[in-house]
This record gives structure tokens, C-alpha cells and sequence, in this order.
């Protein structure tokens, strides 16, 4: 299927930049003011980029992105600042850009590159502006993996 292009403009943390989805498949709805994207998602924006089966960009009355969701064997890399980076896999990622959170659902995984460091659970919600962290298990226990200098 022919790949469509998407480019989006808007402040997404406070400062404009853009942010390019190529996916197999595009719909925007006016009247519910949401974009689908479907088949092969990929989102880039600067250092950041999702992978997924499927994403919801939603928006508020003036237009400008308020919430993503993503589905479907959801994978991805985000930069938290110059000295965090996370790569990451979930069934679903869901980012709340009116207050910086990323929570990421089901057999939730992050690694921190620089340091090898990992989180597991059911639930895990990282925010982007006061960088904190929390993980909730499910059926298994949260499993955290940090490095200990003896």
C-alpha cells in the first residue's frame, strides 16, 4: 500500500517542531477531531520516534494535538533530556502533552540507553517535564533492573 505522508507544525513542549508520521493508511475527522493513522506508523520528531500498528492524534478546539495514542506492537525512543534516553516497547502508549505524561500499557518495558537500567510491569508513566517515573505490575511483579557501584 502506497505510504502517506502527514507533516504536523505545533508546539509540542513548549516550542515548535515538526513532527512527521508516514503510515499505510490516513483519516482526519473535522467533527471529532481526531487523525487515525493505520499500517506501519512511524512518528519522528527530533530525537523521538514511535513505531505502531496504529495511532490516534487528538486535538482541541484550536487544532493543536493534546493526546496520542498508539496500538499495536508499540516500540520506541524517547528523549527525556540529554542524558535520559529511553527505548521502549508496550501494546499501548498514550502521551498527554497538557501535562507531559507517557504511559505505556501492557507488558510495558523501558531501557535506559546510557546506563542498561530497565523497568517492566503492566503500567508504567513517565513524565516528561518532572521526569518522575512510576510502575505498577499486574499479573507479574515489577521487575527493575539498576546498576549498583560497589
Amino acid at each position: 500500500m502506497k505510504k502517506i505522508i502527514f507533516l504536523l507544525v505545533f508546539a509540542f513542549l513548549a516550542f515548535a517542531q515538526e513532527l512527521k508520521v508516514t503510515s499505510g493508511y490516513f483519516h482526519y475527522d473535522m467533527q471529532k477531531k481526531i487523525s487515525l493513522f493505520k499500517g506501519d506508523v512511524k512518528v519522528v520528531k527530533g530525537k523521538d520516534k514511535i513505531f505502531a500498528d496504529e495511532m490516534t492524534v487528538y486535538f482541541n478546539d484550536k487544532k493543536k494535538p493534546v493526546k496520542f495514542i498508539a496500538q499495536g506492537n508499540v516500540r520506541f525512543v524517547i528523549a527525556l533530556d540529554q542524558h535520559s534516553t529511553y527505548k521502549g516497547t508496550a501494546n499501548k502508549l498514550i502521551y498527554q502533552l497538557n501535562n507531559g505524561n507517557i504511559i505505556l500499557l501492557g507488558n510495558a518495558k523501558i531501557v535506559k540507553l546510557e546506563t542498561k537500567e530497565s523497568i517492566k510491569g503492566d503500567k508504567i508513566i513517565l513524565n516528561r517535564i518532572t521526569k518522575n517515573a512510576e510502575v505498577i505490575g499486574g499479573k507479574k511483579p515489577v521487575e527493575i533492573i539498576l546498576k549498583v557501584n560497589e
